[in-house]
């Protein structure tokens, strides 16, 4: 109990358990995303060396129903790859912490090149909710999209999240 207390003491507050898998749970998923995320980037012009990127990095690989998809799933966070394109969702990142992830792990790998949105969209008007990003990346235009996770697309604040990378 006195480590209860020291917690108490020092952060004001008393963590149920459910509170702390919570919390523990929005951390691992994010973390997961990023790396999942930061794998498509870094094989943008090599598609096939996806599966052996996330293979190598402790993500478990299956084989989809679909012809030339992987799907992968780590703790917190699932998905799938092809040439060309790459899915990652999760029940456990809200969409603001996937799209703030997003644009941060874009901009340190291709500084300079990432712009918010559609690279078509009026520059006059802010950016829509969700429109995403667009990376420059040398040789070729990646384009990122947000949507609540589950097959809608749909941008809803649901505490869900998914990301989608068309290279």
């Amino acid at each position: 109990m006195i480590r209860c207390s020291a917690l108490f003491i020092i952060t004001g507050v008393m963590l149920m358990p459910s509170q702390v898998a919570a919390q523990g749970n929005l951390k691992v998923a994010t973390q997961n995303m990023r790396l999942a995320f930061e794998l498509c980037l870094h094989n943008y012009r090599t598609p096939l060396d996806l599966p052996y990127a996330f293979s190598s990095t402790d993500f478990t690989l299956g084989k989809s129903l679909d012809e030339g998809v992987t799907e992968f799933s780590a703790p917190g966070i699932s998905g799938t790859f092809q040439a060309g394109y790459c899915n990652i969702q999760t029940p456990d990142v809200p969409l603001a912490i996937a799209e703030d992830m997003g644009q941060r792990t874009a901009e340190t790998l291709f500084p300079g090149m990432v712009t918010l949105g559609n690279p078509e969209r009026n520059i006059n008007q802010p950016v829509a909710p969700c429109d995403g990003l667009s990376i420059f990346a040398p040789q070729m235009l990646i384009r990122v999209t947000y949507s609540a996770a589950g097959n809608s697309g749909d941008c809803l604040n649901d505490g869900s999240s998914a990301i989608a990378i068309q290279m």
